[in-house]
């Protein structure tokens, strides 16, 4: 299979099968998915020495997990389940399903692990670098070592015996073939083009490093999500620090919301553009692609124009008469940069003449106002307010929107379309009603006055 940067998820579902965890998108694309559709339960636990993320495309499951908060979810569909770095987890399917799986472009540690069924503990573990084995291989090597020693299924404590894994209805040593066949054909590609691809580092050890940030499982569903969200580009945890996988939330529904507006964006990071349904769009259920760094979003006001090209798919164009009930739900999905600079960009430019009016660049982790904490779960998602703090700039300020080129003074920019300034605005309430309720019930901690 050609890994490419645009595909129909659900067609390409037709030909994987069960924890194929085949990757979809081209090399060095991070997040990278990996799509699976099963129907047997998952022969071990996976353990990823980085968080990712798991989605529930389509039919049931229920996913559960050892040494966690939590034991178990059940998913249906447009469930997203995030599971941190070093979480044992397996999933069992209630009937056919389609996953999706976010991980680290680079992925690091893995791990297959069985577990007793009677006391909970960890029987056996085997645990692979996938900058040397592919996980598929991984899979593979590890089941038939665990069906051909018996001490790998046997309980310590009570001397139970796991059975042996049946391994027909996996494909895992044609699928690493593929994948490899591929990859080595994409890094061909890309040598003719004077392009490469860095590989991954082995690794001497075998020891899983520590998640960056502290987080536990959770599960969102997309449709819940988008319905109480007040923004465009929500996330749907609050997972934000580096390494954390941020999925986030979009909803598109211009014959009530009104006019979308165009921009141009820049991020350092890659953006994954999954739709979760849509009408009347040029976007299909199921489908996915990622953009350049440098794009486009929103309603172009002409089809012709030099950023045609970079057209982000968040947006559309309502004004055309056969997409007049146009929605769309959406999910934009980026993984924070780890020890690097994370910067975005945010430039509006002359609906005229497309000359670029203003550019704003900014910190991907900076909050634009003055606010009283520095806790990145209430400051959000950064991105969100730095949009909010320029545009309510450009939009009050008629020099910013007058094109130096043509003389033409472009509208204000309808920020209520996208919402950031709501997510802006209730973002400093909620900073400063926590610190009321802290200072309230700091009161109660003092000694009561003595009559």
């Amino acid at each position: 299979m050609r890994r490419k940067n645009r595909a129909d998820l659900f067609a390409e579902a037709t030909s994987r099968g069960n924890f194929d965890e085949m990757p979809i998108l081209e090399l060095g694309i991070d997040p990278q998915l990996h799509l699976s559709r099963n129907e047997v339960a998952q022969p071990f636990f996976l353990i990823c020495e980085h968080d990712c993320v798991l989605v529930q495309m389509s039919g049931s499951a229920r996913i559960e997990f050892r040494d966690a908060s939590v034991n178990y979810f059940d998913l249906v569909l447009g469930d997203f389940v995030y599971v941190p770095g070093g979480t044992p987890h397996r999933l069992l399917p209630r009937e056919a399903s389609v996953h999706l799986r976010y991980k680290a472009d680079d992925p690091g540690l893995e791990a297959v692990a069985w577990f007793s069924e009677e006391t909970g503990k960890e029987i056996s573990r085997v645990t692979f670098d996938c900058a040397t084995e592919l996980p598929q291989e991984g899979y593979l090597r590890a089941c038939e070592l665990f069906n051909a020693t018996s001490s790998m299924r046997t309980c310590p404590a009570t001397g139970a015996m796991l059975p042996p894994i049946d391994l027909t209805p996996f494909n895992w040593q044609a699928l690493a073939q593929d994948i490899s066949a591929s990859e080595k054909s994409e890094r061909e590609r890309a040598a003719k083009r004077g392009l490469s691809f860095a590989a991954p580092k082995p690794r001497a050890d075998r020891t899983f490093r520590a998640p960056p940030t502290h987080t536990e499982p959770l599960r969102v569903n997309i449709y819940d999500a988008v319905r109480s969200a007040t923004t465009q580009l929500n996330p749907l945890f609050p997972y934000l620090g580096a390494g954390c996988i941020v999925p986030c939330s979009a909803m598109h529904d211009p014959e009530f919301k009104g006019t979308m507006g165009y921009f141009l964006h820049e991020n350092t990071q890659q953006e994954v553009n999954v739709c979760f349904g849509a009408r009347s769009s040029f976007r299909a259920p199921g489908q996915v692609f990622v953009g350049p760094l440098h794009h486009g979003v929103g309603d172009k006001p002409s089809p012709d124009d030099d950023h045609a090209g970079d057209k982000h798919g968040v947006g559309e164009r309502p004004g055309n008469g056969d997409r007049a009930d146009m929605i769309a739900i959406a999910v934009i999905t980026q993984r924070q940069a780890i020890d690097t600079p994370q910067r975005e960009a945010f430039s509006i430019i002359c609906a005229k003449c497309d000359t670029e009016l203003h550019r704003y660049p900014y910190d991907a982790h900076d909050f634009p106002d003055a606010i009283e904490t520095n806790d990145p779960v209430l400051i959000g998602l950064p991105t969100i307010t730095q949009d909010a703090f320029i545009v309510e700039q450009i939009n009050r300020d008629p020099a910013m929107r007058t094109c130096k080129s043509c003389g033409h003074l472009n509208a204000p920019f309808p920020t209520q379309y996208w919402g950031w300034a709501d997510y802006r605005r209730r973002t400093h309430v909620v900073v400063q009603a926590r610190k009321t309720m802290i200072e309230a019930a700091a009161k109660t901690a003092a000694p009561a006055p003595v009559a």
